[in-house]
């Protein structure tokens, strides 16, 4: 019954931000070249809403080329749709606007401009700055110039969101961080751990974009490789487009993964089972125990925990482990929940906790110190490296959320590309 609320709150959520920016495009489209265009818009407005929400309802409606049908659906629904919302928020700012002139001149009648009062041009749709000023019989007036210019930079919006779906979707791009860990043994000061995550084989229509991935980790030559969850959105047919790049992957110290919320959606076993025929040793509730030098690295590996799932046993996956001045704890768990829920209470000996997820709400922006995506919405720890004090008050325990290579939802990544990280360990200078 909840679920069936939800899909029509969406359905009319959808509809309702349709109809307001067609409200407006209508009246400045009525009587001119696009007027055409007013028909079909009124087409998609009553069909477009509820094609979402039957495509979640149903959930496996659409088998036939399933992944180019799920792609062409998501990739159009988003370029559709996508777009509207600042365009609807320039529409409810203007028309806030013009509320408070309106409430404002009904106030002090004396204060309105008696050759504002006077013109009848009207002033409700993007551009509508001024009153509009005959300059010519063939010249555009000053309203119309600026309604014409405020629809051409409506056109923006969609211009960025296919250029999201075409381009950035697999712009890869290769985060470095320094993980500056008190009392790193010297034997792993300059270690490197290659992290990718959420690969959502589902969401690439070919072998390609993972193969590429794929390569670019290899050369990236990285002592660890850790891959944290969400191998699959939905479905283990979908593991054969990433299967031959897992095959290719390969570290001096090993490949690890764990599981994801969407693997458990999938056949997991099947998902396991896939993942078994790869170099990747998958850790569900366990860890392996790697010397260098004389020093320790523990890999630590749980099941997802998170989202409404619970499977995850960090104690008996710390079984066994002996903390000590010449070894690390790094835990690869696949939701950053985690780390409020179960490693800051009760297990300050992890030094470093890597997972995903999030994909970093797959829209937002990222420019120097301005950072914001849609993640951040749902989650305080959403994209790159945090840090925070140890309980004991010796040094700090650090978290790393990647913002992942695949897509959920709409195929679509609007400045937060997918990520491939390099950490490096370093010993920090006390």
């Amino acid at each position: 019954m909840q679920y069936t609320a939800a899909l029509i709150i969406v359905t009319l959520g959808l509809f309702s931000l349709d109809y307001y920016v067609y409200r407006s495009w209508r009246r400045f489209a009525r009587g001119r070249t696009w007027g055409w265009t007013l028909p079909v818009y009124q087409l998609f407005m009553w069909l477009m809403p509820a094609t979402l929400p039957l495509y979640f309802y149903f959930y496996r409606w659409w088998e036939v080329e399933p992944l180019l049908a799920r792609a062409a659906f998501f990739g159009f629904w988003a370029v559709y749709y996508v777009p509207k919302v600042p365009i609807g928020i320039v529409l409810m700012v203007k028309d806030g606007v013009r509320a408070t002139r309106y409430v404002r001149g009904r106030l002090h009648p004396s204060s309105r401009r008696p050759e504002a009062a006077s013109s009848s041009a009207p002033a409700d749709d993007i551009g509508s700055l001024g009153r509009d000023q005959p300059v010519g019989r063939a010249t555009l007036t000053r309203g119309e110039f600026l309604r014409q210019m405020g629809w051409a930079a409506a056109a923006v919006p969609f211009i960025a969101t296919g250029y999201g779906v075409l381009r950035t979707l697999y712009d890869f791009r290769v985060y470095r961080v320094d993980v500056p860990i008190a009392g790193l043994p010297r034997a792993l000061d300059g270690l490197t751990i290659a992290q990718i995550s959420d690969l959502h084989a589902g969401s690439f229509l070919s072998p390609e974009p993972m193969r590429d991935a794929a390569e670019i980790v290899r050369g990236l030559r990285p002592d660890v490789i850790a891959v944290t969850g969400d191998w699959v959105n939905h479905d283990v047919g979908e593991m054969p487009i990433i299967l031959p790049s897992l095959k290719r992957l390969e570290a001096d110290l090993g490949v690890f993964g764990c599981l994801g919320n969407h693997d458990h959606y999938a056949q997991t076993d099947g998902v396991v089972g896939r993942l078994r025929e790869t170099p990747v040793d998958l850790l569900i509730n366990e860890h392996r125990t790697l010397e260098i030098d004389g020093a320790k690295l523990h890999v630590i590996g749980t099941d997802n925990t998170g989202f409404r799932q619970r499977f995850g046993d960090l104690p008996r996956t710390m079984d066994g482990i002996e903390p000590g001045d010449e070894s690390v704890q790094i835990l690869l768990a696949h939701d950053p929940s985690y780390w409020d829920n179960e490693v800051r209470p009760g297990f300050e000996e992890i030094d470093l906790m890597l997972c995903g997820h999030t994909h970093g709400g797959q829209f937002g922006v990222e420019l120097g110190p301005l950072k914001w995506g849609l993640a951040r919405i749902r989650y305080h720890r959403w994209a790159g490296l945090y840090r925070e004090p140890r309980a004991s008050g010796n040094g700090e325990q650090f978290l790393y959320v990647n913002r992942g290579l695949g897509t959920v939802g709409p195929p679509i990544r609007l400045g937060i590309p997918p990520e491939i990280t390099l950490l490096t360990l370093r010993r920090a200078v006390a």
